[in-house]
């Protein structure tokens, strides 16, 4: 069997050597490396190809930058391996990922999707998480719909059972079965490894043999508009999942339409401590959309600060407090309740 490891960077030049030096230091040597560079306009494209590591890797450049699902679909495209690995531009995979494998492969051969957990790491590269105990590199096989429920749970709880660091896929099966949808937006990871099992078992190590760092420049910490794209990602699973799922229960799906509402929530009243008109719009459409979708679960599950807040927004009476210095205090509470917690851990 064969393996590609692809690597889609943009203005990466903070940790990809620290990624590139994680593929190539495999002690299963991976068949092909390939970076997909969508139009990064710093130092990139030096590190990539510099003298100790040019040599190691396919390169290629993009002129236009098309965005991170587009990335990881080129690079599918473009790799020629059975399996496939793809890692962002600051994460990490452990030195003996890809032995192992290859070791789960040969052992469950029938096999398409295999993963690893993984630890999280700083910006300097020191573990600030690990999953969940115990850790074993025996692999253990799942059925598609229990690997979908384990998944989901992981996300809910924010325990996740794996990561895009540390995940490989059969290409055949990327390419014709079960793509990666731009449609799913800031969450096509997720989208994904709810759908595969739909095509295949899934083999899991639960032993970290990746690293997901998490630092300020992270696709996934920026706040600018982060709730926006995440109540649209969401909403689009609430469109996807509204008449059912082969591999969802309807308490699984239940919990994709709640996480819908809390950052549709989150993002109104991010709208009105910011005084952005413009997400205050966007957040009344896609409470609209969800309506449409779902009469009624909305206003069933909306926690008692968001009801306050839209009945603030939708009448702002004489008699009311105005939503902004509402937001205001909730926003002074929880820095308050933050603090608190995080004053208690280091005691």
């Amino acid at each position: 069997m064969t393996f590609s490891i692809v690597i889609p960077a943009h203005n990466g030049e903070a940790f990809i050597r620290h990624a590139l030096n994680s593929t190539i230091l495999q002690t299963r040597r991976a068949d092909e490396i390939i970076v997909i560079d969508d139009a990064s306009k710093d130092k990139t494209s030096d590190i990539v190809n510099s003298p100790d590591i040019r040599g190691q890797l396919k390169y290629q450049y993009n002129e236009i930058t098309t965005g991170f699902v587009d990335a990881w679909n080129r690079a599918i495209e473009r790799a020629s391996s059975d399996f496939v690995t793809i890692l962002h531009q600051d994460d990490l995979l452990h030195p003996e990922y890809l032995a192992n494998i290859e070791k789960a492969i040969v052992r469950f051969p029938a096999v398409k999707h295999f993963y690893a957990a993984c630890n999280y790491i700083d910006t300097d590269g020191n573990i600030i998480k690990s999953p969940p105990e115990p850790h074993s590199l025996e692999p253990i096989l799942y059925r598609g719909r229990e690997y979908a429920h384990n998944y989901l749970m992981g996300v809910m709880s924010n325990q996740h059972v794996h990561r895009c660091p540390g995940v490989t896929t059969s290409r055949e099966l990327l390419l014709n079965q079960c793509t990666y949808r731009k449609e799913a937006g800031h969450i096509a990871d997720d989208d994904f490894f709810l759908r595969v099992g739909a095509f295949t078992d899934v083999v899991g190590i639960s032993q970290p043999l990746a690293s997901y760092r998490h630092h300020s420049g992270s696709e996934t910490e920026r706040l600018d508009l982060l709730s926006l794209k995440l109540a649209e990602a969401y909403l689009f699973q609430v469109r996807y999942y509204k008449d059912g799922s082969f591999l969802l229960e309807s308490d699984d799906i239940e919990k994709i339409n709640e996480q819908a509402i809390r950052f549709i929530n989150l993002l109104l009243f991010q709208g009105v401590l910011y005084k952005r008109d413009d997400w205050i719009q966007r957040s009344r459409e896609l409470r609209d959309e969800f309506e449409r979708i779902k009469p009624g679960f909305m206003e069933k599950k909306l926690p008692h600060w968001a009801k306050r807040l839209w009945s603030l927004k939708q009448d702002p009476g004489s008699g009311h407090l105005p939503a902004s210095l509402y937001v205001q205090a909730l926003h002074a509470m929880r820095q308050i309740r933050d603090f608190g917690r995080s004053f208690l851990k280091r005691r």
